[in-house]
């Protein structure tokens, strides 16, 4: 019968504790349903400014002879657009442009601090070169499994 005395003269406490246990157990469900959607609009909010932050000032020569034209994020693609200067497309091998611009792109895009975590978690990455009368040269894009 003691117990039952004990039980009686602790029973707001343990309700107390009980409800605290409750609310922290909620609230670590309603947590680990949130967080990946917060984590995701992080990202997006990230991806965002650095194409807002690479695109100011474009149109700007980046040497003599290429100019960075936009940078765009948006759906899980960045978008960078370049246009060559000096160069008209009938000047160009546009596949084997491609061939070494690509290899030339995805080192840094996979492993510069700006993008290559992004590209390593699943970023697009899509490059347009045009020439100087605006003819597309060449596009492609750099992905996850690129890097690997």
């Amino acid at each position: 019968m003691p117990w039952r005395y004990l039980l009686k003269q602790y029973r707001g406490l343990i309700v107390f504790f009980i409800t605290v246990v409750s609310v922290f157990a909620l609230l670590q469900v309603w947590h680990a349903r949130v967080a990946p959607e917060e984590a995701k609009q992080e990202r997006e909010r990230k991806l965002t400014g650095m194409a807002k932050y690479f695109d100011i000032g474009t149109p700007k020569m980046l040497d003599d002879s290429v100019r960075l034209d936009s940078v765009k994020y948006k759906d899980g693609t960045m978008r960078i657009s370049y246009t060559l200067t000096k160069r008209a497309k009938s000047e160009i091998d546009s596949e084997e442009f491609t061939k070494q611009a690509r290899g030339r792109t995805i080192e840094p895009s996979c492993n510069e601090k700006g993008l290559g975590p992004f590209v390593r978690s699943g970023l697009i990455v899509n490059y347009k070169f045009n020439d100087s009368s605006d003819s597309l040269i060449s596009e492609f894009q750099i992905e996850k499994f690129d890097c690997l």
